[in-house]
């Protein structure tokens, strides 16, 4: 829904509960004004008949000025009659013979209503002569004349109302605009951003507490947001850095085979080259692939069973020893027996060839490596130390990041690197996935040491 669209539905809202509440309030004034219209004509007849049964009742003469005249200095005109055993002795001017009629009996001096038999019915109000028994005065009104106040006070109200709701409607919308001033401003916020101005923040300001909240929260998102699309641009920019050089040698090595005629035993030399570099092709993209799947704050579960981790460290040795033995390097290790958790048997592996193969690209020949795996305090400790040049101090804090490479790395131009830059950022990433860490530790000042610590029970 767009804020223009709610501005209007506050409007109608708005428009709405101004009818509601204006009905509401101009029924309680009719029913208000009725009883008071109707108290002070019972009132005004009660008065007036008591006035004129005190006259006779002390004078026993009908020449009272109110039956000579209708009073006309009263809201309601009241006519009078003197009534003896239900015969009319004298009446004010005007009022017809009522005749029988019909009469709401009720206690004399409150209102009755009287229907003659012919005509509009009356309001009445009778009030016997205290030394005539029988004989009492009966001031009547029309009630025409108080229905028609009141039908009057209503289509007033309703002209009102009618003339008031489309400024309840324009005043429901002015506020609703002055109200949702901040949440236009946030969507016009919105509507600016793009890729290249995720660093901008948006702010509300004198906006209510629930919009500054959200506007507190969409701002959180956006640097999520930011840190998610500057990985990616660092991810592609440094995956294309680590596949142009193989790309380039390979194509380089090509030309110049080509230039000339060359031997057999040239052109296998050639493609022996070749395949390490399409090798290390390989691995990268292999270890893009795995990275790619795996973004910062990927929780979803890993795939687990139960491992042997003494036997896949054992299997992983097995593995590198050949590359370790061209290079005459000694492979030490000591293996604690039957040490079992919950993981993934393909990352645990792909982590311990990951270090296995860094020591091996940085020991110099005829080095050695130390390779110890024990449990300690419910968990397994992996622990594997080289005689290679070591972690130079400003490497180490971004040993772990992805591509990043030191400057040994960069001045050596090593081979066998199982992922070229990747390695050491998916051995921290498989540890943690299963609830570990990974970090390098202290040699002393000879070589390189990395420990790697995972709970034997699984992923906490």
């Amino acid at each position: 829904m767009s804020v223009s669209s709610l501005k209007g539905r506050i409007a109608l809202g708005s428009g709405g509960l101004f009818f509601l509440l204006y009905t509401v309030a101009a029924a309680l004034v009719l029913i208000l004004d009725a009883r008071t219209n109707r108290n002070q004509l019972e009132v005004l007849l009660y008065t007036h008949a008591k006035s004129l049964a005190g006259y006779y009742a002390s004078t026993h003469r009908l020449d009272d000025p109110e039956l000579a005249a209708v009073d006309k200095d009263t809201p309601f005109p009241v006519w009078l009659r003197v009534v003896r055993q239900g015969k009319a002795l004298a009446w004010t001017p005007g009022l017809k013979d009522l005749g029988t009629g019909h009469r709401e009996k009720r206690d004399a001096g409150h209102l009755e209503i009287w229907t003659p038999d012919h005509g509009r019915r009356l309001a009445m109000v009778s009030y016997g002569v205290w030394n005539e028994p029988g004989t009492e005065v009966e001031a009547f009104s029309s009630l025409h004349l108080l229905n028609q106040r009141e039908r009057n006070l209503a289509y007033a109200l309703v002209a009102a109302g009618l003339l008031l709701l489309p400024f309840a409607a324009l005043a429901g919308r002015l506020l609703a605009a002055r109200a949702l001033a901040p949440v236009d401003a946030l969507v016009a916020s919105i509507r600016a951003l793009g890729t290249d101005r995720l660093d901008q923040r948006l702010a509300a300001p004198g906006a209510v507490a629930e919009i500054v909240h959200l506007t507190d929260e969409f701002n959180r998102l956006l640097a999520r947001l930011e840190e998610s699309v500057d990985t990616m641009r660092r991810f592609t920019a440094d995956a294309s850095h680590e596949l142009r050089t193989p790309i380039s040698i390979l194509r380089t090595g090509l030309e110049v085979t080509l230039r000339k005629d060359r031997t057999a035993e040239e052109y296998r030399e050639v493609l022996l080259e070749n395949l390490e570099e399409i090798e290390r092709i390989q691995r990268i993209v292999e270890a893009l692939l795995t990275l790619a799947r795996t973004q910062p704050g990927d929780d979803r579960e890993i795939r687990t069973e139960s491992v042997d981790l003494s036997r896949l460290v054992t299997g992983a040795l097995a593995t590198i020893r050949p590359l370790s033995g061209e290079r005459n390097l000694t492979l030490e290790s000591a293996i604690a027996p039957d040490i079992h958790l919950q993981g993934d048997p393909d990352q645990l592996r792909l982590m311990v060839l990951n270090l296995l193969a860094n020591a091996v690209k940085f020991t110099p020949s005829g080095g050695s490596i130390h390779l110890r795996l024990e449990t300690l305090d419910g968990k397994a400790r992996l622990e594997i130390r080289d005689d290679g040049p070591g972690i130079a101090e400003e490497d180490r804090p971004f040993l772990f990041d992805r591509f990043y490479r030191s400057r040994t790395t960069r001045a050596t131009r090593a081979t066998g690197s199982v992922s070229g830059g990747l390695g050491l950022s998916l051995v921290r990433w498989v540890a943690e996935r299963h609830g570990g860490t990974a970090r390098l530790i202290d040699t002393g000042g000879r070589g390189a040491g990395f420990e790697v610590v995972v709970p034997l029970g699984g992923e906490e």
